[in-house]
C-alpha cells in the first residue's frame, strides 16, 4: 500500500511538472488522448450495436 501511495504521488508530481514546463506539448498530448478515447468509444458503440 505504501508503494502504491508513493507511485500515485510521484505520478501527479511528474504530470504537474510536465504541464508547467511544457504546456503546449501537454495540450497536444491531452488532445491526442481525448481523440483516441473518443475513437475507441465510437468503435465500441458500433461493435455493441451490431449484436
Amino acid at each position: 500500500m505504501f508503494l502504491r501511495r508513493c507511485a500515485f504521488i510521484a505520478f501527479w508530481i511528474v504530470l504537474a511538472l510536465f504541464v508547467l514546463r511544457q504546456p503546449e506539448t501537454a495540450a497536444m498530448t491531452v488532445r491526442a488522448i481525448a481523440g483516441f478515447l473518443a475513437l475507441l468509444a465510437d468503435g465500441l458503440s458500433r461493435f455493441v450495436s451490431a449484436f
